[in-house]
Parts: structure tokens; sequence; C-alpha cells
């Protein structure tokens, strides 16, 4: 029986792993909706030991895999967002910082001493680029990119084998000031150009320096490695649809799963990395980017045709819903019917990897649809009590009022996120 646990000690535990100060590395790109360091720090210390293989088949910006790294576990994670899976990459990366600062002030100088007319260069395609980019952004943004490119071509700092590795650090630092030198309004967590912003840009108040803001972020990045020193741990990260992927490779090889599924309804969490993912060309076309956001788990964007026949999963107590749903809103049913079947598949891929007897410990949240609760941990645990696990503690973790992430409408069909569960489930092998 699904029952929230109101003295849960892996809730207390998790409480004071809060008050600890993450690592830096976890600022390292702004990233929307993604897992407190504190989730996934507690409970590697609490379920694995050192050499021990962490999973999340929900990678994002990589919190998870920087804890397990930190942690001296080894990580594997699956990641749809190829831009997300990137940075994930980058933050997990075994970089010299001495090294790095040496080369920082090297491309620095390149970049600082560059003359070059960059104003007839072709440039990403963005709907509506000059909205959102002024003209000397723009020149800038392209002048660090290519003295980047021509600075590794060149290096004979480090081995040839590395060279990628130190060239992504950079490109990632650059897509992390994309969003602040933009015209967007930074306290907003989807692209906009705000009334604020207007303003202020009216009253002579905004200061773009491309360039002074690509030296602080290099600057202040390269020290974020520290936390890596003298650790030994590997770290995959698959570009992958998680409900599609094949893990034969990673059969109970798994000692603990810690992740964070989307909600349902997530597709705007690509809109928030919109104005990142077009200038560094991870999505080239509106094409590419609704072909993104369809390969998402928990996708709203259905065509009329798409929901015209509801189908049902063989849970019934999700089916119920779907039912209920169907009676009010036809997309919306489709949506839940659709999510909870790929949720499935993830949860199959889970049990398939994860040693006997080792935990998964998911945050998630409930969701509203068109007003009516749709109760997603404990119907996403009635589909893992079929696959292979038992539940061993569901407990409520409040969200901090001060987030703008989360405790903003995500679309129509959503609601304001006030609380996440915290669910542990254990591989039994029993079904």
């Amino acid at each position: 029986m699904f029952e929230i646990n109101t003295d849960s000690e892996y809730s207390k535990m998790l409480d004071k792993e809060k008050q600890k100060k993450r690592a830096k590395m976890h600022s390292f790109h702004r990233y929307y909706g993604k897992l407190i360091p504190a989730i996934p720090s507690t409970f590697i210390k609490e379920f694995t030991n050192e050499g021990d293989w962490v999973f999340d088949p929900f990678t994002g910006s990589g919190t998870t895999a920087v804890e397990s790294k930190r942690l001296q576990r080894n990580f594997v994670g699956v990641e749809v967002n190829p831009l997300s899976a990137e940075i994930a990459r980058v933050k997990t990366s075994e970089l010299d910082v001495k090294l790095l600062e040496i080369m920082n002030e090297e491309i620095l100088s390149k970049i600082e001493e560059d003359k070059r007319d960059y104003s007839n260069c072709e440039k990403p395609y963005i709907m509506n680029r000059d909205h959102w980019f002024k003209e000397f952004v723009q020149e800038d943004l392209l002048k660090i990119e290519k003295n980047i490119n021509e600075y590794f071509e060149i290096t004979d700092k480090i081995d040839k084998s590395k060279i990628n590795e130190y060239r992504n650090f950079y490109i990632v630092v650059l897509s992390a000031i994309i969003k602040n030198v933009s015209n967007a309004d930074t306290r907003h967590v989807f692209p906009g150009v705000s009334k604020r912003m207007r303003a202020l840009e009216a009253e002579g108040k905004i200061n773009i320096d491309v360039i002074a803001s690509y030296r602080r972020a290099i600057r202040s990045r390269a020290k974020m490695y520290d936390i890596y020193e003298n650790k030994d741990s590997k770290v995959e990260i698959v570009e992958a649809d998680s409900s599609l992927i094949d893990l034969e490779e990673y059969l109970n090889n798994i000692d603990l799963i810690v992740t964070n599924p989307p909600y349902i309804s997530s597709v705007r969490y690509i809109e928030t990395l919109k104005l990142e993912m077009y200038w560094m060309e991870e999505i080239k076309s509106p094409e590419e980017y609704n072909s993104l956001g369809d390969k998402m788990i928990g996708n709203d964007r259905l065509y009329k045709e798409e929901y015209q026949t509801i189908g049902y999963t063989g849970y019934k107590e999700i089916d119920k819903e779907i039912a209920i749903m169907e009676d009010i809103d036809k997309k919306s049913a489709k949506i839940l019917e659709e999510y909870f079947k790929k949720m499935e598949k993830v949860i199959i891929n889970m049990s398939k990897v994860l040693k006997e007897n080792k935990k998964v410990v998911m945050k998630i949240s409930d969701s509203k649809m068109k007003k009516r609760k749709i109760e997603t941990g404990k119907l996403l645990t009635i589909i893992a009590e079929r696959n292979g696990f038992k539940l061993i503690d569901a407990f409520l973790d409040e969200i901090d009022n001060n987030s703008r992430t989360l405790t903003t409408y995500r679309n129509t069909y959503s609601d304001i996120i006030t609380h996440d569960y915290i669910l542990i489930w254990e591989k039994t092998n029993v079904r």
C-alpha cells in the first residue's frame, strides 16, 4: 500500500545533508528543475560503497553524475537532450585546474587581440535572432567560438586524446553565458524579453559585455574541478531515449539508481534552454526543435489526430485515471496514456540493470491536469511493483519557496509544484 511516511529516517538523513555546502560544480550551467545535490549525495552514501555503479535514466545536467564522481562511485546515465548530455559530460570531466587557468589566459588573449570583422559571418539559425541578440553580441559570440576552435587546432599543451574534453569545457561555458548576454530576462524560467528588460533598456541600464562575461565564466568554472582531485571513477553518459535504449551491457551491474523523471506535460523543459540550444546548433530548425520535444517523456505537444483514439496501460488504477480524463479532455487522456506507457519501459530497463536487493531513489511530484490531481508517484510505484520492485519508503520533500524553477506554472495542463515525493524502491525480482 502506498503511504507517506511522516517519520522517515531517510527524510531525516536528507534534511541533514541539505545543511551541508554543495559543490560549486552544480552551478556550472543554468538548468531548470534539476535535483538538489543533497538527494543523490545522501543516498549514494547510504546505499553504495566506493567503486560501485550509480545509474540515472534521466541524467539532465548531471547532478547525480557529479555527486557520484565526487564520492568516487562510477556512473552511467541516459539523457535525450544533446545539450544536457554535453553539460553533464563537461561537468564530470577530469580537467587539470592549473592547466585550465593557463589556457584561460591564452584563449582570452587571442579573443581580445582578434580584430577580424564578424559582421558578415554566418550565424546560427534562431527564429527572430535579432529580437533575442544585439548585433554586437552575435559578433562577439562568434569571435569567442572561432578563437576557441583555432586555439585547440594548434595547442601543444595537452595530449591529443584530451583535446576534445578541454575544448568542450570552453564551448559549454560559452553556452552557459548565452542567456545572460541575450535580451531575455534572466529572472524568468522561459526565454522572454520582459517589460522589465524593456524598461531597463529604455533607461540605458542594460550593459552587456560578452567578452567580460566569458572571462568571468571560464575563470570561475576552472576552479570548480578541484573537487575531483585524487578521485578515480568512470562516467558514461549516453545520449538516447531512456524508454527505448538497449541497456543489455549493464545487465545486473548497477548498485543504485537515483533519478528525477520528467513531470507529466513537461515539453516546456526544452523551452528553458531554447536560446542555448539554437546558438550552440544542437538544434538547427523549428522541425528539429519539435522533433526533440516529441521524444521527451511527458510531451504535451500532440496533434488532434493523435488523440482521437485513447489506449490503456493494463494497470487498472492508471487506466481508471485515463478513462476519467477522457471524459474531461481527450488530449490530456492521451498525454497520460503515453506518459505511463513510456515510464513503464523505463522502469523495466531499471529493473534489468539493477542488482538484486539494491535500491532506486526517485524524486517525483503529483501533477494536476484539467484541475484533476494525478498521483504520479503512487501510479509509478504500481508499475514498479509489477516489474520487480517493492516500496521501501515514501516521504515528502518540500520545495524551497524561493525557487522559481518549479513554483512556476509550466503550461495550461500542469500546476504549481509545492512538494515532491522521495520514493525508495528495492529490487526483489518477485513479480
